[in-house]
């Protein structure tokens, strides 16, 4: 399936099937007089002699958020630049959301920017591969450092995914999960009931496109976020802080960070837009760690969550709400109320 962007100008298209790598990335590269490839050390070792043999002398990125640092930044352009990158060249960035984040970051800063392609090769990344935003870490929190960049094209063959950890199914599922609660309830409904006894690829697909194409929406409508893109950090405030703190996997603690918006949206309301005790129950069931969100610390949370890009102002924090299914809002909490929610979170667990 192909999805196109719908951009003013500047579009691109998202390739998303089984089998389909090789054939996608040749119609692109014959248009450069040079391509780099950066492939996650993971990915490499697993289908270097496979669905990545065709791959010529790759520079092979650390694996996960180890890719993100500014030492792993600098290898990276430094190699593309001694291997002599030029603006004619192209950059395919092969890997999981952190690889591709950091991929993007070097392709969008390396000359001042040149063309680049995503493979993503994770659930989690149908998310982060799409839209244009790059990043790498900075000691102060995640993703503070970055540019938005857009690809030239994103190839998503779902073949990746065969190989992937339930763990990591987890992860990327909460993404999923994600979108399907930024659509309606009808998708949520549909989403939970496909997944009551697990979660699995063979019933993925139709889920994956319908989050690329909700993704889609927000970041054509938005695409510097200073609208209703925020929208897509639903769940990534208090996320990115337990991610950074406990260093969770991006989905697991995305998760937990939608648990406590639905906490929040029900209390900033004063009613019952979510059934708490039903989406514990569900997201229990599959592992995720809960538990986790009765034993953080308030102060600390509350200063990583401080440090959020969306914030406006010192004593209060920004964060995605919900008035509904498919209805979003954005709103600053001010520091005390905020920490009288964590607590009263907590009591409840």
């Amino acid at each position: 399936m192909e999805i196109r962007t719908g951009y003013a100008d500047y579009n691109y298209t998202i390739h998303v099937d089984y089998g389909i790598l090789k054939d996608c990335i040749f119609r692109y590269t014959a248009s450069y007089n040079s391509v780099h490839f950066l492939v996650d050390q993971n990915v490499h070792a697993l289908y270097k002699d496979g669905l990545l043999s065709f791959v010529q002398n790759p520079i092979i990125l650390e694996g996960g958020e180890a890719s993100k640092s500014f030492d792993a930044f600098k290898h990276i352009t430094e190699t593309l630049l001694e291997r002599g990158i030029q603006r004619n060249h192209l950059v395919v960035v092969i890997g999981g959301g952190a690889t591709g984040d950091a991929g993007g970051f070097a392709a969008a800063t390396v000359l001042r920017g040149v063309d680049y392609i995503q493979v993503p090769t994770t659930l989690l990344a149908h998310d982060s591969s799409i839209g244009g935003k790059t990043a790498i870490n900075s000691t102060h929190g995640k993703n503070l450092i970055g540019v938005f960049h857009r690809p030239k094209a994103v190839i998503y063959d779902l073949t990746f995914l065969e190989t992937l950890p339930q763990h990591e199914l987890l992860s990327g599922f909460g993404e999923v999960f994600k979108h399907a609660l930024l659509k309606d309830e009808k998708t949520v409904k549909r989403l939970m009931d496909a997944t009551s006894n697990g979660v699995s690829l063979d019933m993925m697909k139709p889920f994956i496109i319908s989050g690329i194409e909700t993704k889609m929406h927000y970041v054509t409508s938005d695409e510097k976020e200073s609208g209703i893109r925020k929208y897509l950090n639903l769940g990534h405030t208090l996320g990115h802080a337990i991610e950074y703190k406990y260093k969770m996997p991006h989905g697991m603690a995305v998760v937990l960070g939608l648990y406590f918006m639905m906490f929040a949206s029900n209390e900033e309301a004063d009613r019952n837009i979510f059934d708490l005790d039903l989406f514990r129950q569900y997201f229990e069931l599959h592992g995720y760690p809960l538990e986790q969100l009765g034993t953080i610390d308030e102060a600390e949370m509350m200063t990583l969550m401080g440090k959020d890009k969306k914030n406006q102002s010192t004593d209060a924090t920004g964060f995605v709400l919900m008035h509904d299914f498919g209805q979003c809002y954005f709103t600053e909490i001010d520091s005390s109320q905020l920490k009288k929610y964590i607590s009263q979170l907590k009591e409840s667990l």
